[in-house]
């Protein structure tokens, strides 16, 4: 009779979703083994087994820990992030290496060993490639090129010391296939040979499209190599040209289509029994085929369904296996009776099974519901756009309301079961049918729809969206985190605001067969400046024409010109209709021209006010102001010699004037890009300035400039300097939250519309910095990093 798998530990460290994990030896009396896992935010935690002693690990990835992995006779561990670095570190979680070279996201790991036993490291990743490593040198020793999208691989046992060649070690990979021919094709499976002297790689095998959908894992199992594919089957496969000799299927559960299958794993034979393969999958299932204790056929699999998508499993020694879930939770399933969790504990995991499921098909929880805006209170929210639909909570539940433009009130629509803009493709209903659409090859646009489920992983309905419409794979990320914008939190507005960018045409424009992804950052909208306060504007001017007065020798014409400029600009309600005399702004330049620099910067604070006025920076006055912005970057290069005021106030108004002059009007916008490769070397002056102010004023210029050759389509030059200065801000470390967040939106604007500065961010490794910067500073920070490491990714 055979004995099925049962719960034996939970193991719970925050709310981040679990992405990988390995096995460590113990280093206590109590435990058997450590498992050391890593999560959707960079985090790594290990738990003792069978203590359940929880130790969270210091050391902080960039993004998400997609892979781990354990090299015994190395003592160490490593780590395959997001952020296209793989780390290497000891038993004691102290990181000893960081190995760099691929491009993109690393996606799978494993050992190979050579004749003599020596372990290599091979590594797998979304930019096409797999890399060999000597972990010990900390060196690259070979790449496997020419694969299709993201790679998996697996490293095969090593021939025979007596008819083996030194040197060479045999490796197997999986790859995720391209579109071609309106399907997903070419998922490949290939047996290579690598001279780990030479680094002469040879493809000795090669085996395509026996999978119905992209490869996902690869594994040795047992005498077989194990792939695992978006068909929902694992194959197994001869070692030495990859050819299938058995499928393993299943009857799933709750679904039309088969799961993606993400991972597969041998599970260890204990005590001769039986011996097994696992599966895991992104809508919770995880598979477990086992062969008869004969060696006869598979026997029925055991399914074990799990509250959200199960990223990774393991074998663990002693027969038992782990599974890393999206819920934050590594579990752990034994056969053996002894380890088998409590009655009460395994019903609890049933339960928050059920309640995921139920939540999957159901409309929003209670707690979901009661943060929606009361019904009572709806005549003080008032929308944007006419049918533009709300979600309120009207006596405890959900409803969906649309907005009147004639009437200028919201209209009950109905209860919300599932949510608001839910309905079918297909044949299928969703909880929530997403429009993208899609620039064509030879113009037109495709308009497009994406379905998505309450509780569903983001990441598994994008993957359904691009297998459909045979979209480039690399976009994954962009197409979660718009699913993640869209239906994320209750409450938001749907089909207002920032969140339908994408379907009313706004957002970044997209290349042929790329998908447009709505951002809430990015791109930036329009200037910033440093205006005017209009509660102030008497009290700073009358200050300001004070100290003119004290060090400026003006005639009285010169002094009248003053007095009326000011009253002008003091007047903020009335600038659309206000006018600025040419001698009124002669007198700005006249006092630039003939005063020290230590007595200039009032009438240099005059002059960032004045070009936010638009009469005053009309085409008309381009050429005085291109003169009154090449004497503020003079009086730049003079500011080491300053002392007191003078020598913050002098860079930090030189630097706002040229900020304000992008938006000011067409005069000021041309004087300042005509100078514009003078003003962003000014600009790099003071980036290490200790002063925040001007260190605000640094961070507008680059938002100003990035918003600037966005709108323009303008020289790649420019694009690539602005990174560079970012990049420099986030080594940086000492800007404030507020001038970060520009930075960082100055950094994803010019790389969204120049491939130059995203390819020089490229060369830099900026991407690894982005994340780490905006840590500290609060959620908007942290959201804007996102958008920036998706579009520099």
């Amino acid at each position: 009779m055979q004995v099925d798998w049962e719960l034996s530990q939970q193991f719970v460290s925050d709310s981040q979703g679990v992405r990988a994990a390995c096995v460590l030896p113990s280093n206590n009396d109590v435990d058997a083994y450590r498992i050391v896992t890593g999560n959707q935010g960079g985090g790594l935690c290990e738990f003792g087994v069978p203590s359940a002693a929880l130790y969270p690990i210091e050391y902080q990835h960039n993004h998400a820990v997609t892979a781990l992995l354990t090299i015994d006779e190395l003592q160490v561990y490593v780590t395959g992030c997001k952020d296209a670095l793989v780390r290497v570190f000891d038993y004691s979680h102290q990181l000893k290496a960081t190995l760099k070279g691929h491009e993109k996201p690393v996606t799978s790991l494993s050992v190979v060993k050579s004749n003599d036993g020596t372990p290599y490291l091979v590594t797998g990743s979304w930019d096409g490639t797999a890399k060999v490593w000597d972990v010990t040198r900390q060196a690259m020793l070979a790449t496997l090129p020419d694969h299709e999208n993201s790679v998996c691989v697996a490293g095969l046992e090593a021939e025979s010391s007596s008819g083996g060649t030194p040197h060479v070690v045999h490796i197997a990979t999986g790859s995720a296939g391209i579109p071609r021919n309106n399907q997903v094709q070419d998922h490949t499976v290939r047996i290579w040979t690598v001279n780990v002297q030479s680094g002469q790689v040879a493809c000795t095998a090669s085996l395509a499209n026996d999978h119905e959908g992209s490869i996902r894992g690869i594994a040795i199992v047992k005498d077989y190599i194990g792939t695992c594919s978006n068909d929902g089957t694992v194959r197994l496969r001869t070692r030495d040209k990859g050819d299938s000799i058995a499928t393993l299927s299943f009857v799933y559960q709750n679904t039309q289509h088969p799961p993606m299958l993400l991972s597969v794993a041998p599970i260890s034979v204990e005590d001769g029994g039986a011996s097994s393969v696992a599966a895991s999958a992104e809508d919770g299932h995880v598979v477990i085929w086992t062969q008869a204790e004969d060696g006869g056929s598979i026997q029925e699999p055991q399914i074990i369904m799990h509250p959200s998508c199960v990223w990774n499993v393991i074998g663990l020694p002693k027969g038992d296996f782990a599974t890393c879930c999206q819920d934050g939770t590594l579990r752990i399933f034994t056969k053996a009776s002894d380890r088998m969790a409590s009655q009460a504990e395994k019903e609890a995991f049933g339960k928050a099974v059920q309640e995921a499921s139920q939540k999957k098909s159901s409309g929003p929880s209670a707690e979901e519901v009661a943060k929606l805006p009361l019904w009572e209170l709806n005549l003080q929210k008032r929308g944007t756009s006419e049918g533009q639909v709300q979600l309120f909570n009207k006596n405890g539940n959900a409803i969906a309301a649309q907005w009147s433009m004639s009437s200028q009130t919201w209209i009950e629509v109905g209860q919300v079961m599932g949510s608001a803009d839910g309905g079918s493709i297909d044949g299928v209903q969703y909880d929530h049918v997403l429009p993208i659409e899609v620039d064509q090859t030879g113009g037109g646009v495709a308009k497009l729809q994406l379905g998505y489920n309450n509780g569903e992983n983001p990441f598994v309905a994008a993957q359904r969206f691009i297998d459909s419409y045979v979209l480039p794979q690399y976009h994954l990320n962009d197409i979660a985190n718009y699913i993640q914008q869209r239906v994320g939190s209750q409450g938001r507005t749907l089909g207002g605001g920032p969140t339908s960018s994408l379907s009313s045409g706004m957002g970044p424009v997209a290349t042929a067969g790329v998908p447009i992804i709505a951002y809430q950052h990015l791109p930036i909208p329009g200037y910033k400046s440093f205006e005017l306060p209009p509660k102030t504007a008497s009290t700073t001017l009358e200050k300001m024409k004070k100290k003119i007065e004290e060090t400026a020798t003006l005639s009285d014409t010169q002094l009248a010109s003053v007095s009326s400029l000011m009253e002008t600009l003091a007047a903020t309600n009335r600038y659309h209709s206000s006018k600025i005399q040419p001698e009124e702004l002669k007198v700005i330049m006249d006092m630039l021209e003939s005063l020290p620099p230590a007595d200039a910067f009032p009438a240099l604070d005059l002059a960032r006010l004045a070009v936010a006025h638009p009469d005053a920076a009309s085409l008309n006055n381009t050429t005085q102001w291109n003169k009154i912005i090449c004497k503020a970057l003079s009086m730049c290069e003079d500011t080491p010699s300053l002392e007191g005021p003078a020598a913050v106030a002098i860079p930090m108004l030189s630097l706002r004037l040229f900020a304000n002059a992008f938006r000011g009007g067409p005069g000021s916008q041309q004087a300042v890009v005509d100078l514009l490769e003078s003003v962003l070397k000014c600009n790099e002056t003071f980036l290490g300035s200790g002063n925040k102010n001007i260190r605000l004023s640094v961070a507008t210029v680059l938002y100003n400039t990035s918003f600037y050759l966005h709108s323009k389509d303008a020289s790649p030059v420019y694009s690539s300097q602005v990174v560079v200065q970012v990049d420099n801000i986030l080594k940086n470390r000492s800007y404030e939250t507020e001038a970060l967040v520009r930075a960082m939106i100055a950094l994803g604007t010019v790389a969204m519309s120049s491939p130059e500065a995203k390819e020089t961010a490229k060369s830099l490794f900026v991407v690894s910095r982005v994340e780490m910067a905006a840590s500290p500073h609060g959620d908007t920070a942290k959201a804007v990093a996102k958008e920036v490491y998706t579009v520099l990714s």
